[in-house]
């Protein structure tokens, strides 16, 4: 799992030209978060007709960027093209509402297909020494079991689906595999998972270029 930092450059383009963003309050703003999850690629995202996310590779995640409310047309293409040559995915009328937290992801469907999928986040305040943990399947893979220090976490999730939970904070072992299976085809990883955090976890990745993780962390505070 690699996190993209947003250049000076990137951010004002993505704030000002690109998104049109303006002296709104920071209750109104959008927060969006973006997860590279196809094997094999690296692309530019582009964002309302110009370029928001250059040179983006598989793995990397970008957090935190504040947008006004309002529709977006998204569209990503290959790394040597530009925003306007064919596009290897596209959303348009992409709808962000103001005060909330949502998370693009362009990855493989279970038949190996690329997809863009756009999940709304929890970002409510959590009770003490808890944290929130989302398990997002975004793999090109068939139904899987997710396992937390041995144990089974969730059963059976599909490509696509997205599951949240709060648990205690600490150190967790983390794996996925096959529904009713042990062993690993996903992980294991290691997530340290500190309170008032909300943790989003992306199982990415193919049989053929190999499975990891992406995480997403929010800051979202305490009660």
């Amino acid at each position: 799992m690699r996190k993209r930092f947003l250049g000076l450059a990137v951010a004002a383009s993505l704030a000002i030209s690109v998104l049109g963003v303006g002296t709104a309050g920071a209750a109104s703003k959008a927060k969006l978060n973006v997860v590279h999850g196809i094997p094999g690629v690296d692309v530019n995202v582009c964002v309302n007709g110009g370029e928001a996310i250059p040179d983006f590779n598989p793995g990397e995640v970008v957090t935190g960027v504040a947008l006004d409310a309002g529709t977006y047309d998204l569209k990503i293409v290959a790394e040597a093209d530009d925003c306007g040559d064919p596009a290897i995915l596209s959303a348009n009328d992409v709808e962000l509402m103001g005060g909330k937290d949502y998370t693009a992801v362009a990855h493989l469907n279970e038949g190996g297909a690329p997809t863009l999928a756009l999940f709304r986040n929890n970002v409510k305040a959590l009770p003490k020494a808890t944290a929130r943990l989302t398990v997002r399947h975004t793999a090109a893979a068939p139904e899987v079991d997710v396992w937390a220090n041995g144990s089974v976490l969730l059963q059976d999730v599909p490509n696509g689906a997205s599951a949240t939970m709060k648990v205690p904070t600490g150190v967790y072992a983390t794996w996925v595999s096959l529904p009713d299976d042990y062993e690993p085809v996903i992980g294991p990883d290691v997530l340290k998972l500190r309170k008032g955090t909300a943790y989003q976890v992306y199982a990415w990745g193919n049989g053929v270029a190999g499975y990891d993780f992406a995480v997403v962390k929010v800051q979202v505070g305490v009660k």
